[in-house]
């Protein structure tokens, strides 16, 4: 098993060649890539067979040839089952590596109107339990970072909360950190679509997550206990409008251009409860 999963991936370093391996027999490399991926395995047999698997599937999904990525978006069941290996308790942390840096490249490639968004939302969603690196909290961003997906993402069931939740992800680390960063980030790029502002407005956990993001220090949050009626009288447009002035003397660069886009994005969200 190891011994063809290293040929096919061998095959796949050249670009030229990931296209044939996507197009064979309708797809049916595809498939045994992730069935073995997918496999369950309790005692970890197979862990270097699965992680070539992985590491296939990633350097297919960074092809430059479209129909290649596009066949991966396509196969039924491939983007589920990098997320559900994200899940697995008997999967090495190689495995999950390649997994979650497969659905962020993919993110970056497919947009509405595209036949696969509905199964790569669905997957990022059940993939928003992995925090040991930023990928799928970057792929929600490279996603939200399509005005026209901005709609659909705040429509899907269970989005805006699998999202609010990476973005209070719990740590001091610097990885976790990125991991709030970037779902911070796809909130706040959502917000910008008035469509999906009012649904934006309407989960506690995208505002608890914003309002948090406003104070930059995780445990300088004054009181994480408000409910959003509290939130509402205290976070009044004056308030708001302080804060955002005491930020726009700030230099200190990017970080404060996110800062304040927060600031703005938490302020129109409370104006459209």
């Amino acid at each position: 098993r190891r011994n063809a999963v290293v040929t096919i991936f061998n095959i796949a370093c050249s670009d030229l060649n990931t296209v044939r391996l996507a197009r064979y027999r309708d797809g049916m490399i595809l498939e045994a890539l992730t069935e073995l991926v997918g496999s369950d395995d309790p005692v970890r047999l197979h862990d270097e067979a699965r992680a070539n698997a992985a590491e296939t599937l990633f350097n297919m999904a960074c092809s430059d040839i479209s129909e290649t990525t596009d066949r991966m978006a396509n196969h039924a069941g491939l983007l589920e089952c990098l997320a559900v290996v994200l899940r697995g308790e008997h999967t090495g942390l190689e495995v999950k590596m390649y997994c979650s840096a497969t659905l962020r490249r993919m993110a970056e490639l497919i947009r509405h109107p595209m036949i696969a968004q509905g199964a790569l939302l669905s997957a990022l969603v059940k993939a928003a339990t992995w925090t040991s690196t930023d990928c799928i909290a970057e792929a929600f961003r490279a996603q939200a970072s399509e005005p026209e997906n901005c709609v659909i993402m705040a429509h899907h069931h269970g989005l805006l909360n699998a999202l609010s939740r990476l973005a209070l992800t719990s740590g001091d680390d610097a990885d976790v950190d990125k991991v709030r960063r970037a779902a911070v980030g796809a909130i706040e790029l959502m917000s910008r679509q008035d469509e999906a502002r009012a649904l934006l407005a309407h989960n506690e956990g995208i505002i608890m997550a914003l309002t948090k993001a406003s104070y930059g220090d995780e445990g300088s949050l004054r009181d994480e206990s408000l409910t959003r009626q509290s939130m509402m009288s205290e976070m009044d447009e004056a308030t708001f409008d302080q804060s955002y002035e005491r930020l726009e003397g700030d230099e200190d660069g990017e970080a404060s251009v996110q800062s304040r886009r927060i600031q703005v994005a938490l302020k129109n969200l409370v104006s459209a409860m």
